[in-house]
């Protein structure tokens, strides 16, 4: 099981928080696949902790739905497919269209500018070819109309779903690298968020997200 070897020591006191964030952030990142085994001693050994707050970590990422503990038998990643990409996005965009809606009327001029600013991060991301860079900067333009929504409903439920779609992002859009499509589409979502109009912006956010699961249309 390959971990990594460099990163600070764990506080003892946030062991169980400390270990989850580890796990949560290799997993998304693909350093562990999915069906990977994962060994609680040989994590707790790794990051310097017991094998109990690995254990309760683990048993966060299981309600996550990111591993799977088979009593008996192995804990392991979840194992994913092609086709989860589609389950995943259809109501992950249905969610950020509903944000888009609600949040784009109390857009202010300052938020269009930071939506165009993490835009521009995109597209120097893409022009790089930085992967992680495009996907974090996409990340950061849509928590702005997010954050406008100001409804912890919709937080609650969009957060679960960010981890299965970093590391859907980091399996199936690594290697095809990011596009020019992603700015495009988000350029024009600025500019309905710029004109009020919310209905057009949701449209548009949805349309985004199915970037990620229409052949035609890679994100």
């Amino acid at each position: 099981m390959p971990l990594p070897t460099e990163f600070a020591p764990l506080d003892r006191r946030t062991a169980r928080a400390a270990v989850f964030e580890h796990l949560r952030s290799w997993i998304e990142d693909g350093v562990l696949e999915p069906g990977e085994t994962l060994k609680d001693g040989e994590i707790a050994d790794r990051l310097g902790v017991s094998r109990t707050p690995v254990r309760e970590a683990l048993q966060m990422l299981e309600r996550l739905g990111v591993v799977e503990m088979l009593p008996g038998r192995l804990t392991r990643v979840t194992p994913i497919s092609e086709g989860d990409v589609e389950l995943l996005y259809t109501p992950l965009g249905a969610l950020h269209a509903t944000a888009a809606e609600v949040g784009t009327p109390r857009a202010t001029p300052d938020d269009v500018a930071e939506m165009r600013r993490h835009n521009d991060e995109l597209l120097a991301a893409v022009e790089a070819g930085d992967h992680a860079a495009a996907r974090d900067a996409d990340h950061d333009f849509h928590a702005v109309l997010l954050r406008l929504a100001d409804n912890a409903y919709l937080v609650t439920a969009i957060e679960p779903l960010l981890v299965h779609a970093r590391r859907l992002e980091a399996l199936y859009f690594r290697q095809a690298g990011p596009s020019h499509a992603s700015h495009d589409d988000h350029a024009a979502i600025v500019d309905a968020v710029e004109a009020g109009d919310g209905a057009r912006a949701a449209e548009l956010t949805r349309r985004n997200f199915t970037r990620y699961w229409r052949p035609s249309a890679r994100r």
